[in-house]
């Protein structure tokens, strides 16, 4: 490369969040990026870029990290449901109904929604991962793949086989950005002897594990009448708990299971807008902090969210602490913001690649808009509020750019590697084919089921 242009890209002038151990930011600076990763960082860097951006003064900081969410299609159909009931009238008629060409087209949709909201890596535990893999070579994500287990209902899910048969045909393809782990759905769909052979395989193959877990008081309720166990307990006693698993939801924890998680190295995905939604109740995430338990943010499906924005996550795992707790200190609001980045990077096994800006990292960066009135006003110095206005005031759609290894995903609301105006009518086809595979529209909304 040419000593005038030391860098592939360089961001110029934005106020830069590097969510390193120290906090460190820059009121004023450039961020200069070099096969894939982050080189330089400091104010006026020298040398130009092939490609340069302007961030005029808006928030240069680490991509969001969605620990937890599934690639599925039909938002909005048959809401305000409890979890079981939901699972057993909504989700598992669809899933079972599923085809490829519907993965494929949700998809689409799914990252397309990502890209445009800041999401740079994402955990998705869902249906026909290879055809979710594929479109994450065109978007241009950064993606853990984890098909969904489902033993009980027979065909709503994946199985252990097919699971096994893509870990073996797409791990280490897209070496550092696709990678392939194994996703039972929860303790109460698949047998003891399932988690087990998948304990083995991860252990193998050296994959991660992700799966649900505590989410309701009917899971607590039904594994300590069959078995006299929490769940968190039921998975410990067959050797599951291990620093290779991500646990999504741990809403209903004893002070034991907090204990078990934090002695064996778990990390636990809270999806504070799905748990709420569900009724399912408010996670201890306060106490799983003060026991050492890494805790990552995600968005859940956009079936029990309904979208796919991690600003909103954010904002509402901290409200919804205040307000369980009456404690308006709880969860601040930097915490929150590592939450969705550096410590989330670290739930996934990833956090000496991505989660914060440092030379050396990928070039996982976005910049968000600081000049709309309600981010307004912006101080600088030592009090500057950009964090508190990234958190509680600023939305997925407040993203101008979105990078991915250096590669722009987005520049200034455009995505470059997705075709949005193709993929809207794909999205709707295939939507109205699954419906009605499934039989949800003939399925009376919830304001028709009185």
């Amino acid at each position: 490369m040419d000593d005038s242009n030391p860098f592939d890209l360089v961001i110029r002038q934005g106020h830069v969040l590097t969510l390193d151990p120290k906090s460190t930011c820059y009121p004023l600076a450039d961020v200069g990026v070099r096969d894939g990763a982050i080189s330089a960082i400091g104010p006026d860097l020298s040398g130009r870029g092939r490609v340069e951006i302007n961030a005029n003064g808006n928030a240069v900081l680490p991509g969001l990290v969605n620990c937890h969410m599934h690639e599925t299609l039909l938002r909005g159909f048959c809401e305000d449901l409890p979890l079981m009931r939901w699972l057993e009238e909504i989700c598992f008629p669809i899933d079972k109904s599923l085809q490829p060409k519907h993965q494929r087209a949700a998809a689409y949709m799914n990252q397309l929604e990502m890209i445009r909201g800041g999401i740079t890596t994402f955990l998705d535990i869902y249906r026909y991962p290879a055809q979710a893999a594929a479109v994450a070579l065109e978007s241009g994500l950064r993606a853990i793949f984890s098909p969904q287990i489902i033993e009980n209902p027979p065909g709503a899910g994946e199985s252990l086989e097919s699971n096994l048969a893509f870990v073996q045909e797409w791990k280490d393809r897209v070496p550092g950005r696709i990678f392939t782990w194994f996703g039972p759905h929860a303790p109460y769909s698949n047998s003891a002897e399932t988690y087990q052979q998948i304990s083995r395989l991860a252990r193998e193959y050296q994959v991660g594990i992700h799966t649900h877990l505590a989410e309701t008081l009917d899971e607590i309720k039904m594994f300590q009448s069959k078995t006299g166990k929490t769940p968190v307990a039921y998975l410990a006693d067959l050797g599951l708990l291990s620093d290779r698993l991500v646990v999504a939801h741990a809403v209903h924890l004893s002070g034991e299971d907090i204990h078990l998680l934090a002695e064996h190295d778990v990390s636990v995905a809270h999806n504070p807008s799905s748990n709420m939604k569900l009724a399912s109740g408010v996670a201890p995430i306060p106490d799983l902090l003060a026991a050492g338990v890494r805790v990552g943010l995600g968005t859940d499906s956009n079936l029990s969210n309904n979208n796919l924005d991690m600003f909103e996550e954010m904002r509402l795992a901290a409200m919804l602490q205040k307000l369980a707790r009456r404690d308006a200190e709880a969860m601040p609001c930097d915490k929150v913001l590592r939450m969705a980045t550096c410590e989330a990077a670290a739930c996934l096994g990833l956090g000496e690649q991505i989660g914060s800006l440092a030379v050396g990292k990928r070039a996982d960066i976005i910049i968000v808009n600081l000049h709309a009135p309600h981010m307004w006003p912006i101080l600088a110095g030592p009090a500057s509020n950009v964090i508190e206005q990234l958190v509680y005031s600023a939305s997925a759609g407040d993203v101008l750019t979105t990078i991915v290894d250096g590669k722009i995903l987005m520049r200034d609301r455009q995505v470059l590697t997705l075709d949005e105006v193709a993929i809207e009518p794909l999205v709707h086809d295939a939507a109205h084919d699954l419906a009605r595979c499934s039989g949800l529209d003939r399925t009376p909304r919830q304001s028709e089921r009185g």
